[in-house]
C-alpha cells in the first residue's frame, strides 16, 4: 500500500520554553518529558516534514488544539482574570502565524504555515456573557490573521474526577447556553473526556449533554462536536475482567450513541496514552498495537462511518507512551495505515480518514500566504 496521499494531522500541541512551569502549565512536573519547549522545529523533525510544508509533502498541515494552560483563580464570571494564561497561549499563537518568534522560540517565518486551523481554549463553564467577553478580547489579542485560523474551541474536562462536580459543570445552564452561542457562530467544540483515568460515565455524560445541546438546533446553529483520543479508553489489554467488561460495554454504548449524530466526529488518535509504555529501543509493531486496540477498533467503525473519522497525532503527548520522540509520529501514522488496511476502506474513505474529514468537521482551508 503506497502512502497516504495527503494528511492533515487534526491533533497537535506546541508551547513556548517560557510556559514550562507550573504558572504556564499547571500540569507540568519539573523534569518531566514534555516540560520543555515544543515548537514547530520540535514538529518538523518528528514528522520529517520540512516547513512549511510543499504541495508535494504528505503532511499538508495541521491543527492546533489548546494545551490546558493554568486558569487563575478567580470567579468564573471574571473571565479575563481566569484567562490570562490562555490569552498568553492566543499571544503565542499569534507569533507562530505572523512568524515574528521571541527569542528562542524556535520556528521562523513561515512555518506557521503548517497551522491550517486553531482550538483555543474557551470559557464555556461561564455562560454566553462570559464566553462572549472572552471572544472579543482573544480577537484581540490573536489580531485579524490568526483569528480567520480559529476554527473551534474546547474547554478540558477529563480533569473533573468527580461526578458531582463534572455534572455541576457540563450538565449546567451555563455549559449548554455557551455551547449554543459558539454553534450559532459556526465553530466546533472538541470535548476531552477520559474514560480510562476518570471513569466510563464522562464519556456517557458528555454524549447526553452534546443531545441537549443540538436537540431542537436548526442545521445552521448545530455544534459540531469533535471527541479526543477514542474517548480514552483502557486499552492495556482486552477485557476480561467483570469491571473491564462493564467499561467496555458502556463506552461502545456510548460511542454508538455519539456515531448516531451527523455532528459528532471522532479522532483516531491518543492510543499510545492508553496502552502499555513502549520501549524506544523495541518499539510495538503497528500489527501488535491494532491487534490490542481490535475491540474498540470493531466498535469505533461500527458505529462511525470514515466521513466522520479523522486521524491525529496527539503529538508531542503520544511521545511520552510511545516509541520516544524520534519515532512516535511516524509510529502512530503507520498503526493507522494498518488500521484501514484491516478494516478495508476504499481510497476515498481512506482520503476521509487521512484528510478530507478534519477539513470538514473544522471547515478548513490552506492558509494563504
Amino acid at each position: 500500500m503506497p502512502p497516504p496521499p495527503r494528511i492533515l494531522d487534526s491533533h497537535i500541541h506546541l508551547w513556548p520554553h517560557t510556559s514550562t512551569t507550573p504558572a504556564g502549565h499547571a500540569w507540568m512536573a519539573p523534569g518531566g518529558p514534555l516540560t520543555k519547549q515544543h515548537s514547530l522545529s520540535d514538529y518538523s523533525a518528528a514528522t520529517a516534514t520540512p516547513l512549511p510544508p510543499s504541495p508535494s509533502s504528505p503532511l499538508r498541515g495541521a491543527v492546533y488544539v489548546e494545551t490546558d494552560r493554568t486558569l487563575a483563580p478567580s470567579d468564573a464570571q471574571d473571565v479575563l482574570a481566569r484567562a490570562a494564561q490562555p490569552l498568553d497561549e492566543i499571544a503565542w499563537l499569534r507569533r507562530l502565524v505572523t512568524g515574528t518568534p521571541a527569542a528562542g522560540e524556535a520556528f521562523a517565518p513561515g512555518d506557521g504555515a503548517v497551522l491550517w486551523g486553531l482550538v483555543p481554549w474557551a470559557p464555556v463553564d461561564g455562560g454566553v456573557d462570559a464566553l462572549r467577553t472572552y471572544l472579543a478580547r482573544a480577537e484581540e489579542v490573536a489580531g485579524a490573521q490568526t483569528w480567520a485560523r480559529v476554527r473551534g474551541f474546547r474547554f478540558l474536562v477529563q480533569g473533573l474526577r468527580g461526578r458531582a462536580r463534572f455534572d455541576a459543570v457540563v450538565g449546567s445552564e451555563a455549559w449548554v447556553g455557551a455551547l449554543r452561542e459558539l454553534g450559532r457562530r459556526g465553530w466546533c467544540f472538541d470535548v476531552g473526556v477520559d474514560a480510562r483515568g476518570g471513569g466510563v460515565w464522562q464519556v456517557e455524560r458528555a454524549v447526553e449533554v452534546g443531545e441537549r445541546v443540538n436537540g431542537g438546533r436548526e442545521e445552521g446553529e448545530a455544534v459540531r462536536f469533535v471527541l479526543n483520543h477514542l474517548c480514552k479508553p483502557d486499552m492495556e489489554q482486552h477485557p476480561t475482567s467483570p469491571e473491564q467488561l462493564d467499561a467496555f460495554d458502556r463506552w461502545s454504548a456510548a460511542v454508538e450513541r455519539a456515531g448516531k449524530s451527523p455532528h459528532t466526529y471522532m479522532k483516531l488518535s491518543g492510543a499510545f496514552s492508553e496502552i502499555a509504555d513502549q520501549d524506544p529501543a523495541a518499539p510495538w509493531t503497528p500489527e501488535r498495537v491494532v491487534e490490542r486496540m481490535r475491540p474498540w477498533l470493531d466498535k469505533l467503525f461500527q458505529s462511525f462511518p470514515p466521513e466522520r473519522i479523522m486521524f491525529g497525532s496527539d503529538w508531542p503527548v503520544c511521545n511520552v507512551r510511545g516509541p520516544g520522540e524520534q519515532l512516535s509520529w511516524t509510529s502512530w501514522k503507520a498503526v493507522v495505515e494498518k488500521i484501514l488496511d484491516v478494516y478495508g476502506l476504499t481510497d476515498e474513505q481512506r482520503d476521509r480518514v487521512w484528510y478530507g474529514t478534519a477539513v470538514e468537521a473544522y471547515r478548513l482551508t490552506p492558509p494563504k500566504a
